[in-house]
Parts: structure tokens; sequence; C-alpha cells
């Protein structure tokens, strides 16, 4: 069965978690392939510089060159560079915590860079406070937005459900635990759910690779046809879906 895991954040500066140990790391999972995107702390908790966040960047770039299963997704912090090289990336990551520097949503660039990424229908990984994820949601509205870790970073998975009738909202399995993941999985259906496992460099050592954040979904009772769209499916048809 093909499996994708749409969550790492890849890089080999500050934190490394470089394509090597990935890619050995798919290989324990019996994955095919990955999404990638560059770590927090190298956008702007180690360093605020947008040459270093255009490095980190386009090291995700620069690994998924010749692979044809690994999904590069471009990192916007609030400055909202958009890169000469933007049309080469998938997807993109929208990235914050509650005590973190903030994104301004009134600014003309933001608008500018939602606008770019609708025109593209690139699917987004938001993972915000719940209000600025709701008023993103609604911004970014028909493309495609995927909220990870079953929600538990954007205000908590018990506030998910206001989301349960957009068909454009997905949620990653990564790093939630089972009941969590149940409760998304009976609200939403697999054909939103995704599978992921937020392995960094910032993570390691703990125990969320790729194979043991596998064996979690496994458990979840899903059928054969239910597992294809879980663990590759819902990812790669919306990234198929970009322009």
């Amino acid at each position: 069965m093909r499996i994708i895991d749409a969550h790492i954040h890849l890089c080999n500066m500050r934190k490394p978690y470089t394509k090597e140990e990935l890619m050995a790391d798919l290989e324990d999972a019996g994955a095919v392939g990955a999404v990638i995107f560059a770590q927090p702390a190298d956008m702007y908790r180690e360093v605020d510089d947008p040459q270093e966040r255009a490095k980190a960047n386009q090291y995700c770039l620069d690994s998924a060159k010749g692979e044809e299963a690994i999904y590069p997704y471009y990192f916007v912090w609030n400055d909202y560079v958009i890169p000469d090289n933007f049309s080469e990336y998938v997807g993109i990551k929208w990235h914050r915590h509650h005590d973190e520097p903030r994104y301004d949503y009134k600014i003309p660039a933001c608008e500018t860079f939602i606008q770019g990424v609708r025109d593209r229908n690139m699917p987004v990984i938001i993972e915000e406070e719940f209000d600025n994820t709701v008023q993103l949601i609604e911004r970014l509205m028909p493309t495609p937005v995927i909220i990870p870790h079953c929600g538990m970073l954007n205000g908590g998975v018990d506030k998910m459900p206001v989301f349960f009738d957009n068909p454009r909202v997905y949620f990653d399995t990564s790093m939630h635990a089972l009941e969590g993941v149940k409760f998304i999985l009976e609200g939403v259906g697999p054909e939103r759910v995704i599978f992921g496992s937020d392995v960094s460099g910032t993570s390691l050592p703990f125990h969320n690779f790729p194979k043991v954040e596998l064996e979690k979904v496994l458990q979840l009772g899903l059928s054969d046809a239910e597992l294809e769209m879980v663990l590759a499916g819902n990812v790669e048809r919306l990234i198929a879906e970009g322009r």
C-alpha cells in the first residue's frame, strides 16, 4: 500500500533532520515519500532573517529534486515573501504558536500572498490559534486547508467540529492520541484525514517517527480502501489539484 508522510520538517541547519535521515525513516516505515517543509527554528525561533528563511525553504526544494514522491511546501512567515521560484513549491506551511510572534493579517502583503496561493490552489497546512485559523480558512477558500495534529494546536480537537461541514478542510494525524484521531475520523470520514508524523530535528529522539505514527493509524480499523485514502491518496490528490 502506498504511504506518504504528509508532515515532515526537514533542514540541515540549526536542528538538523536531513534528507538522508528522512529517507531512512521512510524506508523503515515502508513509505514511498513525504511532504516536507522547513523548521520553525530557521524561520523565526532561533534566527529572524529573510536570507536564512530562504536557505531553509530552498533546502526543502533541493531535497525534492529528482524524487518522484517528495513534495516541497513553502514555509511562509510574517514578511509574506513570495520567492521567484514560488511555482516550484506544491503547498504552503503556515505556522505559529500562541506565544510566538504574530502574522499581521491586515497588511496588503498578506492579501497578496493569499491571492497567490488561491490562484495556484495550493494545499495549505495551517498551525495557528483558533480565531486566526477560522479567519485564514475563510480567506483561503476554496483552496484546500489541512489542520495538523487533529487541531491540537489550533485550539484543541474539541473546537474542530466547526470545520466538519466544510469539504475543503482536512486534518492530519500527526502527534495526536488515537482517541482524537478517531474523533476527527468520525466527524469528517477517511476522505478528509491525512497521515503525518511531524518528525523533525526538534523532536528527536522522541518517538514520533513515521513508523510509530503509522502504527497508530493502523489501529483505526480502516478498510484497505480507506487506508489508501488516509495514507497517501488524499494528500496526493490535493497536490495534483494544484496549478
